[in-house]
Order: C-alpha cells, then sequence, then structure tokens
C-alpha cells in the first residue's frame, strides 16, 4: 500500500479458502467423498468454526473488476455469500454433494508437522486438519455482495454493486 508511482493505484485482496479447481485444502476431501473412501468425511473437533471461502473462479473475476472499475476502497474481502460457512457445514457440503453424505468429527491434534521452509504449498503434504481449524467471521466485500437491508452503501463510490456473474456465490454449498 505505501508503494506510490503516478498512475499505479494498489489494493489488498483478502481472500477466503480457495476451492474449485483443484486447490490444495478441501481438493483432499473432494477426492476423499468421490472415492467414498473413507465412508464418512471427516472435519476436526466440533466443527462449528468459521471458514470463510471463495471459488477460484470467482476470486479471478473479482481481480479483473478490481482492476477494469479502480474503486475507491483499498482493503477488499473476497470471499463468498456462504451464510453459515462452518468447517462441518462445509465438508457436509462435499459429502452429501458427491459422496456419502456422512461426516464424522477426528480429534483436534495437539502437534503438527513443521512443514520445510525452502519448499513451496503445492511441494508441501499439507495437513488438512490444520488449515481447518481456521476461525474467522468475514463479510463479503459490498463491492460484490449487496449489504442486508440498512447496511452501509457499496464501496465503489458510485452506490452499486459491481456486477460480477458469480461461479459460486453462495459457497461451497
Amino acid at each position: 500500500m505505501n508503494f506510490k508511482k503516478e498512475n499505479v493505484r494498489t489494493y489488498v485482496i483478502s481472500a477466503g479458502i480457495l476451492y474449485g479447481k483443484g486447490e490444495a485444502i478441501f481438493n483432499q476431501h473432494i477426492k476423499k467423498a468421490w472415492l467414498q473412501d473413507p465412508v464418512r468425511l471427516p472435519y476436526v473437533g466440533d466443527g462449528n468454526n468459521l471458514l470463510p471461502t471463495i471459488h477460484v473462479t470467482d476470486l479471478a473475476r473479482m481481480v479483473f473488476k478490481v482492476f477494469e472499475k479502480k474503486p475507491e476502497r483499498k482493503y477488499i474481502f473476497a470471499v463468498d455469500n456462504n451464510q453459515k460457512p462452518t468447517q462441518r457445514n462445509l465438508i457436509y457440503a462435499i459429502s452429501n454433494g458427491i459422496g456419502t453424505g456422512l461426516i464424522e468429527s477426528q480429534d483436534i491434534p495437539e502437534t503438527f508437522k513443521k512443514a520445510h521452509p525452502k519448499m513451496t504449498p503445492i511441494q508441501l503434504d499439507l495437513d488438512w486438519r490444520k488449515s481447518l481449524l481456521l476461525d474467522l467471521k468475514v463479510t463479503p466485500s459490498s463491492l460484490f455482495v449487496a449489504p442486508a437491508a440498512g447496511g452501509a452503501p457499496a464501496e465503489d463510490g458510485e452506490g452499486d454493486v459491481l456486477d460480477l456473474n458469480w461461479h459460486c456465490k453462495s459457497g461451497l454449498p
């Protein structure tokens, strides 16, 4: 944000957990559900933690819209409009959509294997449980999702929601 150069605008787009094109976090669950191995898709702990998500196609479209429209807002939350993004609901949606519809809780591990500092995320065998322990309540940017009645106006400077042509506006389910 401190980059200052004529005719250059900087934005920070904070994305939720990506899914939809083989991204690491949910890809293992999607594969397990498809193969129905295990029959009950696992989630960690009670599963009531909140996981902001966004389909990778929607994130790409958001980045393009920000480039195209150059809104006044510099910080943008790129998350879908899932009203109940709990870990348990997301894992159930995967299981119900392409698996058996069965899920079960796993205990939260006391420790996780450390990642090697010179390996990229693609090279690592990431422990899916660690990523699914995130607990963040994030509201989608009003640039792309209209606020509820009585909410603040959109952030694009003209009071309108930018037309995104959502791929998964309501999220993973």
